[in-house]
Parts: C-alpha cells; structure tokens; sequence
C-alpha cells in the first residue's frame, strides 16, 4: 500500500499543520487564508467542535419529526404553527381563533403557499448560504447607507 500524505500530515506539529492546510488552500484557485486562522480552528477544543455536530443531530431530529408530522397532516401541522407563532393554546382557543385558523388555512391552500416561514427569512437564508455572512452583512449595511 503506497503511503499517503495524511500519514505524514497526521504527525506533523500544530504549526505545521497549519501552514500546510494554507498551502493546498492556496493550490485551490490561489485562495490566500492566513495560517494564523487554520491555527486557530486547529486549536480548539474538542467539547467546541462536538457542540456544532450535537446541534445539527438535534435539527435532525426534529426536523425528522416535523416533516412525518407535515406529511401526516399538512392542515393540522400549518394550524398548530400558526398557534405557535401567534401564541395561541389549542387546549383554550376560542370560537374566533378557530375560525381565523380555519379561514387562514384555507388561503394558504388557495395560493398553494411553497414555504411555511416569512418569505424575507427564507431569502436571507439562501443569501447566506449562497454568498457568505460577510458579503450578506456587507450588502445589508450599503442597502442601509441607501
């Protein structure tokens, strides 16, 4: 088995390391990332990065859970949204919050509604994953400055 660069990257010490991960990143479109960063990401603790992984397995979860729900029952799975974000008790609704929620889902089956949240935030999502935070901040502030 012929060996690989990892074999040796793996034992390299920390600084090295990083200046190593600054040099493919420069091999890859002549990306300039200083070694001080890749320094840094190398230096955190376990506990940091574990945190980011146990956060998405928690979406996971959810998201999981909510999409068998919405499948369930589209109706049912918009009307107790709208009773979460109007904060609204099903368990005390009212004669005229039944029929608002009746009569709201009923508008959202008329205009085949695609998305569930605010059509600006699902935007901005897309902003951010499309072009980074930093160029999404940027161009909020230079919209702001308009």
């Amino acid at each position: 088995m012929t060996k690989q660069y990892y074999d040796d990257f793996s034992k390299l010490p920390l600084s090295k390391m990083a200046q190593s991960i600054t040099d493919m990143t420069f091999n890859f479109n002549e990306t300039k990332v200083p070694v001080s960063h890749y320094k840094k990401q190398l230096s955190k603790g376990f506990e940091e990065m574990v945190e980011a992984n146990v956060s998405v397995s928690l979406v996971a979860t959810i998201f999981n859970t909510l999409q068998a729900l919405q499948k369930e029952s589209p109706k049912l799975f918009y009307q107790a949204l709208l009773c979460l974000d109007t904060s609204v008790k099903p368990s005390s609704i009212t004669s005229s919050q039944y029929q608002a929620m009746e009569f709201t889902w009923s508008q959202v089956e008329l205009n085949k509604q695609k998305h569930i949240l605010d059509k600006d935030y699902v935007q901005m999502f897309n902003q951010v994953e499309e072009n980074g935070l930093t160029y999404y901040m940027n161009n909020q502030q230079e919209q702001d400055n308009e």
